[in-house]
């Protein structure tokens, strides 16, 4: 899932560059996360890596250009496009940030879509092409009733899928959902990603296993799964030769 933050103390500026990567990421139906900064130091605090910042660099406080710096030296892979109201801020900037691109404001559609498509591209093409599969998911509305509507999600972002009660959970690091399907189409469809089979009930990601112990298995989040005995053996298989492929 793609993690973004807007960091701007002009509430008109933040909800202008909000509703246009809104629109467009749900055009490319790209997972996201969306969540937007009022200072530098609210910004700083955050305990988490955003893969894309839109950063002011006229912050009240804790200028953009610091926090662009102190924000770089955390995670060398977060790609931060500053906004400003002064094209001489740009320039000044240049020799001091790591910036991926520079906005004059106001923002436009146009430009925001241009730098979203670029920042996409060059993530998949630095990690590997981003994977997305969709799922008619249920949700119950304010009204109490149970409606369905396709949902995208990240291969990478799935941990494990598990059959409960006639339904199947989606589990994320932080969220899960359900659908209605049956587990042998669905282990036929998420076989290509590398998912496999370690219980009748349950289709795990190979990718977030950190260890597995007898007919347990640990995930990177916690989380504990069990493995049959009838598909130890073949499962042990899988996750061996995905071991072998990944190193």
């Amino acid at each position: 899932m793609f993690l973004i933050a807007i960091c701007d103390d002009s509430r008109k500026d933040s909800v202008r560059i909000a509703k246009f990567v809104k629109n467009y990421m749900n055009s490319v139906s790209i997972p996201f996360q969306l969540i937007i900064f009022k200072s530098g130091e609210e910004l700083l605090n955050y305990d988490g890596k955003f893969d894309l910042i839109f950063l002011d660099i006229a912050l009240t406080g804790i200028n953009g250009i610091q926090v662009g710096k102190t924000l770089w030296e955390k995670n060398r892979n977060v790609k931060v496009i500053y906004t400003t109201s002064y094209k001489q801020f740009c320039r000044q900037a240049v020799n001091y940030v790591h910036a991926f691109a520079f906005l004059e404001k106001p923002v436009t559609k146009v430009t925001v879509e241009r730098q979203l498509r670029e920042i996409i591209q060059y993530i998949q093409e630095e990690h590997g092409k981003i994977e997305i599969v969709n799922f008619e998911v249920l949700e119950v509305t304010e009204a109490g009733e149970l409606e369905s509507r396709i949902k995208s999600f990240e291969v990478n972002d799935i941990y494990y899928f598990e059959y409960i009660n006639r339904k199947i959970k989606i589990k994320l690091q932080n969220e899960e959902y359900f659908f209605i399907d049956k587990m042998k189409n669905l282990t036929e469809k998420m076989q290509k990603y590398d998912f496999a089979s370690c219980h009748q009930s349950v289709l795990v990601n190979l990718r977030h296993i950190k260890n597995i112990k007898g007919y347990e298995i640990l995930l990177n989040n916690g989380d504990k799964l069990p493995v049959s005995q009838k598909k130890s053996a073949d499962f042990r298989k899988k996750l061996n030769q995905f071991i072998q492929n990944n190193v």
